[in-house]
């Protein structure tokens, strides 16, 4: 049993389907030739069909799911090490006193 775990992965947008009965799923050709079907939200959906050549950040498990999608020459900007840290500590600074007691 494969627990499910994030991966980015990189390809071309092969359909999508807006989930009109159902939740809705974008078809990713990937590089490697297979194609990967994940479940997105509509605002996900929306975005991909804007988009061809995408990296794609996925929860891999039995049903892979989005989790973010973007053209995929984009770079994206990386805050500085203490800019993420003090960013979790003040998401997780009460969780984390409580821990420690």
């Amino acid at each position: 049993m494969v627990l499910p775990h994030l991966e980015v992965v990189h390809g071309l947008i092969e359909a999508i389907d807006p989930g009109v009965s159902k939740a809705p799923e974008i078809q990713l050709a990937l590089r490697e030739g297979k194609v990967l079907t994940v479940t997105a939200t509509a605002e996900q959906v929306d975005q991909a069909s804007h988009l061809r050549e995408v990296s794609a950040m996925v929860v891999m498990g039995p049903t892979p799911r989005l989790v973010w999608i973007r053209e995929q020459s984009v770079e994206v900007p990386v805050p500085p090490a203490e800019e993420r840290d003090a960013h979790t500590l003040r998401k997780w600074s009460e969780l984390l006193r409580r821990l420690a007691q």
